[in-house]
């Protein structure tokens, strides 16, 4: 006769490692503007403008007494950290070992902020002058308003005849151009450029991930980018708020699905980071001596020049 208890006997089996869900990477922008180290609360930048010359009028004349502008841009630092802990029973009864993926998506939320702050630094307000309390925003001339379209390839190459109207030399690698654009907003591109188009194979390439450059810009996908306000009509402004619970944009003022994508040159931010992202683990005797792990970053970005910079509004259900 069978056994009618034999089913107590059965194994359950578990995965030998944590899966990591889907979530917003961070990162996207590292490499593609001036990254430094800050000693301080703030750092300044100073800067100077150009020189005209002046056409010889007469032999023996008076030396040219010209002038030149001298200018200043401050960037501040923001603190960001997080901490879990690992209780030593719950890796016995998990099985499992987390210390590592706990760290690693410790780092993944720091580098999030590092594109927040980015993000921040790319569309806000600059702050200029001797102690830098004279505020300066991206104005309208740089600014591609969304028009009721999502992206196009003809405001593409109006964001890259803005940047070399503005005298921005693009052939020189410290204004090499990035464009920032959504994932819907790339989608957009495709499904609005004809299939007989000679860019049709590229933007479709550009989608899949196969290519990264587009009209001579290098194409950064990013969930991250911001909403805009659309109440001033000439003039949208970018909502610099993100979601305390998922690091993603939170909704303008005026119509919902406008998205500001951008384009920018290397040279148009400069980052501030100290300490960079920096990781312990340790035991705490407060906590019946559990494992404790901590991750933390200082980070702040400020636009260098509004020339280098353009935005581009996107009607994302266009």
């Amino acid at each position: 006769m069978a056994s009618t208890s034999i089913t107590t006997a059965f194994v359950k089996q578990y995965g030998s490692t944590l899966d990591l869900l889907t979530q917003t990477m961070g990162g996207k922008f590292k490499g593609t503007h001036l990254e430094e180290s800050i000693v301080g609360e703030e750092k300044y930048y100073d800067q100077l403008g150009s020189v005209i010359a002046s056409e010889v009028a007469a032999r023996y004349s008076d030396s040219p007494e010209s002038d030149i502008t001298h200018e200043r841009r401050r960037v501040t630092a923001q603190a960001y950290d997080v901490g879990l802990m690992l209780d030593k029973f719950d890796k016995v009864e998990m099985l499992i070992n987390p210390e590592s993926e706990y760290v690693q998506q410790q780092v993944t939320a720091l580098m999030r902020k590092y594109d927040i702050e980015f993000l921040k630094g790319l569309f806000g307000v600059a702050h200029t002058g001797k102690t830098g309390g004279v505020q300066v925003n991206l104005d309208a001339d740089n600014k591609i308003v969304n028009g009721g379209t999502g992206l196009t390839i003809d405001k593409i190459a109006q964001a890259r005849e803005i940047m070399e109207t503005n005298g921005v030399d693009l052939s020189d690698p410290l204004n090499k151009p990035y464009l920032a654009v959504s994932p819907r907003a790339l989608q957009n591109l495709l499904t609005n450029t004809t299939v007989a188009s000679i860019d049709y194979n590229n933007v479709k390439s550009l989608v899949n991930g196969d290519l990264n450059t587009f009209f001579g810009f290098e194409i950064i996908k990013s969930n991250q980018l911001p909403f805009v306000d659309d109440t001033v009509a000439t003039n949208e402004v970018a909502n610099l708020d993100w979601s305390d619970t998922t690091d993603l944009p939170e909704a303008a003022a005026g119509t919902a699905s406008l998205r500001g994508c951008v384009a920018y040159t290397r040279s148009a931010v400069r980052q501030v980071t100290n300490p960079q992202i920096m990781t312990e683990i340790s035991k705490r005797d407060d906590k019946r001596f559990n494992y404790y792990a901590y991750s933390c970053m200082r980070t702040g970005a400020v636009r260098m020049e509004e020339k280098k910079v353009v935005q581009i509004g996107v009607d994302e259900t266009a």
